[in-house]
Formats: structure tokens, C-alpha cells, sequence
């Protein structure tokens, strides 16, 4: 009885001392951490679509590969397309953001004097503080163009893999699972299909119900920007879609950008905007969260508000996206052996 308490201690020290070594190589080593985040990428997307993946091959009575291949070349063919149309748009409307500051500084000059406010000096130095950043802002993206565009190109390289190994996951999921297995002792093999089982149901039922209630947000955000006439509405909508994704922090992300384009063009809209913004969030949290996520997850959101933080720091907006999904993972792996082992 003594023994077992022992084993079961050191267990749990060596599961928890894994666990803080291999978070330490991720979060101080940038290249593992680069790679890791890819290969999350990759999986996640691959998780996404394979319900697709599935109704291919059931309905069609194709190979898992083909099926695989014809999901990620829509995939590649739909994301193609929407930045076909997405950049000529901020390239044309950046064009106009100087006349746009000029509206909002004729804006606050005409809401001054319909108010009779004769001190005029604070719209004024406001104005021309926001102004002043704004031309730094530019400058420094024009100085750091060279920088920039390399460290774009990096970017577009590294993401370029993603497609090709979501497919590999896809089409060859099964395999890789199966030769990894083989890593471990034959009686243990049975408690990692356990795990792995019920780790396919708790992130599989996450992630699919993440993004179903971001496509919604995402519709409705772009119904909102046509009613109100905001500029750039696909790109403001899709954003704010991503952003959803992210807990707690998501909604400030998505609709910063929302009411900084509106402010641009009046701040009536701005304010109307911010409104819709938050009318859509709590539909969202209110009515469609419960239905369609239930209970995936039960952390304490002070876990998941200092995960997000470090995810943010460690990984910018991916890992504040991966931060949930990870924290999933390790709940599950935990609990099972937990439950299993002792």
C-alpha cells in the first residue's frame, strides 16, 4: 500500500516534470516554438476538416487521400480568393486615410461650435497628437520596408507548409497514430488509445464548436458593417471571426479595428458600431455559446485569462489561439492517467 502511494507520487513528479521541460523548450527555444506552432496549425485545420474528410469518402467512396486532397485544395482555393479581393481593398483605402483623420477633425471642430465650446485646444492637440502618431506610424512602416517584406515572405514560406502537412494528417492520421504507438511498452498501448479517444472527443467537439460560432459571428459582424456602411466590411468581419476564437480577449481584438475604421468615417458610426458590436457578442455568448459549445471546457477563467496572457506573449495572436486547445490536451492526458493509473 506504501509502495503504490510512492509510485503514484513519483508518477505524477515525472509526468509534471515532463510536462514543465518540454514547456520550457518551447517557450525559450524560437525555432522548436516556431515549428511546434505550425504543426498546431496544421493539426487544427486538419481537426476542423475532417468531418469533411469523412462525408467525401462515405458519400463518394473515394480514399481517404484523394478526399483529403480535394478538402485542402478548396481550402487553399477559398483562402486564395479572399485575399484576392482583401488586398487591393487595404491598398485602396490606405490611400484615403489621411482624408479620413481630415473628416474626423471637421467632425470635432462642427460638434465644438454646435455646442458653443470656445476652448477649441483640446480637439485640437488631440487631433494633432493622433495625427502626429499616425504619420510615425507610416513613416516607420516605409523606413522598415525592406524588414518587412522579408519578414513577410519568412512568414508566407512557413505557412506554406501548413496545407501540406494538415494533408498529411488528413490523409495518413491513422498511420502516424498507429507507428507511434509502437513507441510504447505493448501494455500501456491500450491506456494511450483511451487517452487519445478522449482527447478526439473533448478538442474534435471544441474545435468544431469554436468555429461554427466564429462563421456565425463572422456573418452577422458582416451584415452589420453593410447596414451601417463601414468601410472594408469582409476584411473587418473576418477578423473579428478569428478573433472570437480567442476567450475573454477576442471581442476587444475583433472590435477595436471595427470602431477605429468607423470612427474614421464619422464617430456617429463609430458609436453605432460599437453598439452592434456588442449586441453580436452577446447573442453569442447568451444564446449560441450554451447551445452549441455546452460543456467542452471547465477551467477557471483566471486560468484561461493568464494562459491567454502568456500564449499572447510567448506566440502573439496563434498562440493566444492555441492557448485553449493545448490546456485542453493537457487536461485530458492528466485526468485519464490520473483515473487509470491510480
Amino acid at each position: 500500500m506504501i509502495k503504490d502511494k510512492y509510485k503514484s507520487i513519483l508518477v505524477k513528479m515525472g509526468i509534471i516534470l515532463i510536462v514543465v521541460l518540454i514547456l520550457m523548450i518551447y517557450f525559450f527555444y524560437e525555432p522548436v516554438r516556431s515549428v511546434v506552432n505550425l504543426i498546431l496549425i496544421s493539426f487544427i485545420i486538419a481537426y476542423a476538416i475532417k468531418p469533411l474528410r469523412n462525408y467525401l469518402c462515405d458519400k463518394f467512396k473515394i480514399s481517404k487521400r484523394i478526399s483529403s486532397l480535394i478538402i485542402i485544395l478548396l481550402s487553399l482555393g477559398i483562402f486564395t480568393t479572399i485575399i484576392y479581393f482583401i488586398v487591393p481593398t487595404i491598398i485602396y483605402e490606405s490611400g484615403n486615410f489621411g482624408v479620413m483623420l481630415d473628416n474626423i477633425e471637421l467632425y470635432l471642430m462642427n460638434m465644438a461650435n454646435k455646442f458653443n465650446l470656445s476652448d477649441l485646444s483640446l480637439f485640437e492637440t488631440a487631433y494633432i497628437q493622433i495625427n502626429e502618431k499616425m504619420n510615425l506610424f507610416l513613416a516607420s512602416l516605409s523606413g522598415n520596408l525592406i524588414d518587412n517584406i522579408a519578414s513577410i515572405l519568412e512568414n508566407l514560406v512557413g505557412f506554406a507548409i501548413v496545407p501540406v502537412v494538415a494533408y498529411y494528417f488528413l490523409a495518413d492520421g491513422e498511420l502516424i497514430y498507429n507507428k507511434m504507438l509502437l513507441i510504447f511498452p505493448t501494455d500501456k498501448r491500450i491506456l494511450i488509445r483511451k487517452i487519445n479517444s478522449n482527447i478526439d472527443k473533448v478538442l474534435s467537439r471544441y474545435i468544431v464548436s469554436q468555429l461554427l460560432l466564429s462563421a456565425i459571428i463572422g456573418i452577422l459582424t458582416f451584415i452589420m458593417l453593410l447596414v451601417l456602411g463601414i468601410k472594408l466590411p469582409l476584411i473587418l468581419a473576418i477578423l473579428n471571426a478569428i478573433a472570437n476564437i480567442i476567450p475573454y480577449f477576442g471581442p476587444i481584438i475583433g472590435g477595436a479595428p471595427i470602431v477605429f475604421i468607423a470612427l474614421l468615417q464619422s464617430p456617429t458610426k463609430a458609436i453605432l458600431a460599437l453598439i452592434g458590436a456588442f449586441l453580436i457578442q452577446q447573442i453569442e455568448g447568451d444564446l449560441l455559446a450554451p447551445k452549441i459549445t455546452g460543456v467542452c471546457i471547465n477551467f477557471h477563467p483566471i486560468i484561461i485569462i493568464i494562459l491567454l496572457i502568456l500564449g499572447g506573449k510567448i506566440g502573439g495572436v496563434a498562440g493566444m489561439i492555441l492557448a485553449v486547445p493545448i490546456l485542453v490536451i493537457v487536461k485530458v492526458i492528466y485526468d485519464d492517467i490520473n483515473y487509470y493509473l491510480f
